[in-house]
């Protein structure tokens, strides 16, 4: 059985993975950029290692455990919780996992009253019981703002942690997300963490590149037609397959959140922290900010620090950036300087969750991709995977 697949983004190749895994080969992959991938790229400059927007790996993401094989992408781990940044007061927000001297400065020091940490601790609790298909598959359709004043959440709290915090990780900026988006994520968060490959993000893509084959891929190739039996290329070219995956959103239907990441470099660390520093200043501009040599030193083979910065929207200026940072750092901002600037115009797709899921078009062409299931790299392996398994059903 032959199988075209239009994408070389983490759908894609997952779903070349599992068909690989099940025996069929007969594989090609179209690739219209140089690498594989998607949204999950590394660019390698003057002895710097940028990631194309701040992105992480949260190890406890159960597609991504049934795939990766972590020992090899040498996970370097952020610590858990967050550092606060709010009217010149830095507020910890640690894990109790963290020890007890973490525990007492947030409990002492941290957002929001006892009363809100005990709700975080039940909610952690109910959660880490849930599996993810009952909170996905739960009928209750509400904004991640209302679920968490359901809960009982203060708006100190809510103000100073739950938006800075969720600002970055779903890229909006009212928290409007589905709720079950915020239980899922934050389940993982609190399972495992987050973490970065040590050889970059793009390493995800390179383990599942190298299982498949690089042979399976042509990178540079532009479809510009296909069915659920053939596929033609820019060069003219049509081929056969016995079937069709589209793993990428080829259309451009749907809306996504914009992300302009800035990366700067630094001789001084402002604060030694493994942590995601969140802004909670009002009037912010930018979201959270992190050391990320910090957190892995490969980030930067050249002595310096470097420091990813980021802001949700389309933000040109620099400046935008240097402003917040010096309200939240002081003057030694001055001293940084710019080393890339990645503007995300596609970086994470706004999901109807109450569109149901098929992997199998009415042309009879199969689909993938996280902008069809869920926005994270879970989303897009998993729809990968349930492609790949109706293809294998069929055989």
């Amino acid at each position: 059985m032959k199988i075209g697949i239009i994408g070389a983004g983490l759908s894609g190749l997952t779903c070349g993975w599992y068909l690989k895994k099940n025996s069929i080969d007969d594989i090609i992959i179209f690739e219209s950029s140089e690498k594989a991938g998607g949204k999950i790229k590394t660019d390698r400059i003057d002895g710097f290692q940028l990631d194309r927007g701040f992105q992480v790996l949260l190890p406890a993401y159960p597609e991504t455990k049934k795939v990766l094989d972590y020992d090899k992408l040498q996970l370097q781990r952020f610590h858990k919780g967050s550092l606060i940044y709010k009217n010149n007061k830095k507020i910890p927000f640690y894990d109790p996992e963290n020890g007890f001297k973490a525990l007492l400065k947030t409990v002492v020091n941290g957002p929001g009253s006892l009363i809100d940490k005990l709700i975080l601790l039940k909610l952690k609790w109910m959660l880490g019981r849930l599996s993810v298909e009952k909170i996905f598959n739960s009928k209750k359709t509400i904004s991640s703002l209302e679920y968490l004043r359901e809960l009982g959440f203060s708006e100190r709290i809510i103000e100073d942690f739950w938006i800075p915090f969720y600002q970055g990780v779903f890229l909006e900026n009212t928290l409007e997300t589905d709720s079950r988006m915020l239980q899922f994520t934050f389940k993982m968060f609190a399972e495992d963490g987050a973490a970065v490959p040590k050889e970059g993000m793009d390493a995800i893509p390179r383990q599942l590149v190298d299982y498949i084959g690089a042979d399976k891929i042509r990178f540079n190739t532009k479809v510009l037609h296909y069915d659920n039996k053939s596929i033609t290329t820019s060069d003219g070219k049509t081929e056969s397959f016995d079937k069709v995956v589209l793993a990428c959103n080829i259309s451009k239907n749907g809306n996504y959140h914009t992300v302009t990441n800035n990366y700067f470099e630094t001789e001084k660390l402002p604060i030694d922290t493994k942590h995601v520093i969140l802004n909670a200043n009002p009037n912010r501009v930018i979201n959270n900010v992190v050391m990320i040599s910090n957190v892995a030193p490969n980030y930067s083979r050249n002595g310096k620090h470097l420091i990813s910065v980021s802001a949700n929207g389309i933000h040109l200026e620099v400046d935008d950036f240097l402003t917040d940072l010096k309200s939240i750092f002081g003057l030694e901002v001055a001293n940084w300087k710019l080393v890339k600037s990645y503007i995300i115009s596609e970086a994470l797709p706004v999901i109807n969750f109450e569109k149901k899921y098929k992997p199998l078009s009415p042309e009879g062409v199969f689909c993938c991709g996280d902008h069809l299931l869920q926005g994270s790299i879970n989303g897009a392996m998993e729809s990968g995977r349930r492609t790949a398994e109706e293809i294998i059903k069929g055989v």
